[in-house]
């Protein structure tokens, strides 16, 4: 009884020491902006060219945190859904992850968006992957940018 009574509270203490922060190796983000952000856009699907756009809606929630080291980085996760003049229906997921190292400068900065256009019909699916590094005072153009179209 005595032994299970030590290991409980030697738990509680290991737990709330890191719940506290005191046994973790990283200093905490402040948080910025935590906000969710309706939307609608129209797009086409790169994969399918000649397709009718594609009507979409939904919502962008947008988290941004500034690091211990002082960059911004932005996080905007998208689900969208909508259809083409045609009927089919599509998802739209999105992923964003930017950092701002020089914060309210917009540069330099580094970009990375995925978008995965899935079809509920018979046209194919595209998944859309682009990396922008944009120097101070650089040109805005894609670094890399890569477009996988599966059926």
């Amino acid at each position: 009884m005595l032994r299970k009574l030590l290991v409980g509270a030697l738990f509680a203490l290991v737990l709330g020491l890191t719940t506290l922060g005191v046994g973790s190796k990283s200093a905490s983000a402040g948080v910025t902006l935590n906000v969710r952000v309706p939307a609608v856009r129209a797009t086409e699907n790169a994969c399918e060219p000649g397709i009718s756009p594609i009507a979409l809606s939904g919502t962008f929630h947008h988290v941004w945190y500034t690091t211990p080291q002082g960059t911004l980085k932005m996080n905007i996760q998208g689900h969208l859904t909508g259809t083409d003049a045609d009927g089919t229906e599509y998802i739209l997921n999105t992923q964003q992850h930017m950092e701002h190292a020089a914060w309210p400068s917009m540069t330099p900065y580094t970009d990375r968006v995925r978008m995965n256009l899935i079809s509920k019909g018979g046209t194919v699916n595209a998944l859309i992957v682009m990396t922008f590094n944009v120097p101070a005072g650089g040109p805005v153009v894609p670094e890399t940018s890569a477009t996988a179209c599966v059926g």
